[in-house]
């Protein structure tokens, strides 16, 4: 069984005691560190599989060790918990490249433990052959996780690459934000309703659209479909 390494990052010492007790009972390793200074040495010293944030913990330093976090390791799974909702933080957090944002009750160690194998286990799947295809003009490789437009190559970090393979094997159909919710993207994961102020799946659909759209402000490749959701509107060549 292959090791994964983690790393926690918070003072909350009841629930890292229990998480790594979770942890290295199935195999795993959890490294510890209590505050953004700590864990930044640890980052650049280590190749994490998967890096959780209390963001209670740290308060904003959050946001630029997440970014930091990201631009040193792509493939890692970075998952930030919270003891409260609060709907700016979590959009932010989004636009740090997160995975997921996991609030109050949700964060007890048998929901993450469970959560973390799925994310980890998702992440390595369907990535094994050449899938490269090309959307009008833009240009997807998903094995290199990342696309070409107008010459320019930009990366398809965290989950970006999961939602447009989504997107990709459920062409020119509707996908609601309840499906998404249950899609394997986001499988075990809580994600506040939109009519609580959650933006989980607008978030990450409108920073898809800024890296595969000629024009973000007009989408033509991944349309919005009112009180619906969205479909990629497009015909893919393989």
């Amino acid at each position: 069984m292959s090791t994964e390494l983690a790393l926690y990052v918070g003072r909350d010492y009841r629930r890292r005691a229990h998480l790594s007790c979770k942890l290295e009972s199935v195999g795993w390793v959890l490294h510890k560190a209590r505050d953004v200074a700590m864990a930044m040495k640890k980052v650049v010293k280590y190749r994490y599989d998967l890096v959780l944030v209390h963001f209670d913990s740290v308060g904003h330093a959050a946001f630029s060790f997440c970014r930091a976090t990201r631009s040193n390791n792509r493939g890692v799974i970075l998952m930030v918990l919270m003891d409260k909702f609060r709907a700016n933080v979590e959009e932010k957090l989004f636009d740090c490249l997160v995975h997921d944002v996991v609030v109050a009750q949700q964060v007890s160690s048998q929901v993450l433990i469970k959560r973390i194998r799925t994310r980890l286990q998702n992440g390595r799947l369907g990535w094994s052959r050449r899938n490269r295809f090309k959307l009008k003009d833009t240009l997807v490789d998903l094995d290199r996780r990342e696309v070409c437009r107008e010459g320019i190559v930009r990366q398809l970090p965290g989950i970006l690459a999961d939602l447009l393979k989504y997107f990709l094997d459920n062409p020119e159909r509707v996908i609601s934000r309840k499906e998404l919710s249950q899609s394997y993207i986001w499988a075990d994961s809580v994600c506040t309703p939109a009519d609580q102020g959650g933006r989980t799946f607008d978030v990450n659909v409108s920073k898809l659209r800024k890296i595969i759209e000629p024009d973000p402000s007009r989408p033509q490749i991944i349309k919005s479909v009112r009180g619906i959701g969205w479909k990629l509107a497009v015909r893919y060549v393989p």
